[in-house]
């Protein structure tokens, strides 16, 4: 495998879809809690904006990853996993996984590191 391959490999894990389908497999929250979540556990070297995490949202409602549940005050509406959406939450999360051990292999070889 070639670094571009283990490159475009490692950056389209989709990280926010699997994060933000792990986030709502834990609680319902509204698309404001997504961006906070985000900042908080990058401690704070990434806040998505609501220009990328709103239409993201709507994609997840689209393809039934995702259902409003509820609307808050001042109509903010929040969200919870659909079965389906957990289905592609276990996949990502398989898919992650599988990545990550193949760019452990990859850095092993390039740096010549016996395991």
């Amino acid at each position: 495998m070639t670094f571009r391959q283990i490159h475009n490999r490692f950056h389209y894990f989709h990280i926010l879809d699997t994060f933000g389908l792990w986030l709502f497999s834990k609680k319902e929250l509204c698309g404001y809690d997504i961006i906070k979540e985000f900042e908080i556990r990058s401690k704070g070297t990434w806040k998505p904006s609501p220009a990328l995490i709103y239409p993201k949202i709507l994609i997840w409602i689209s393809e039934g990853l995702i259902e409003e549940t509820n609307k808050g005050t001042r109509g903010k509406k929040y969200y919870k996993i659909t079965p389906k959406g957990n289905i592609k939450l276990n996949e990502n999360m398989g898919n992650l996984k599988r990545d990550l051990l193949d760019y452990e292999d990859f850095l092993g070889e390039v740096f010549e590191v016996d395991k």
